[in-house]
């Protein structure tokens, strides 16, 4: 009993460190994105790239 928690919380953990991992990588992938549509003054593509950023910091 005392080990399936003790795993199912390991599981929760490694879950939360994934999906965090991933976050903050698309969130430096999104900035660049953004640097470069300014760059290139790419309105929309600037719009699009710092909507996605701000939904993502809202979840850190």
């Amino acid at each position: 009993m005392i080990f399936g928690v003790y795993a199912l919380a390991i599981d929760k953990y490694i879950e939360v460190v994934w999906e965090t991992a991933v976050r903050k990588h698309r969130i430096a992938q999104l900035r660049t994105l953004i640097d470069q549509a300014l760059d290139e003054r790419d309105r929309e593509t600037f719009y699009q790239y710092s909507t996605e950023l701000n939904v993502l910091r809202k979840g850190e």
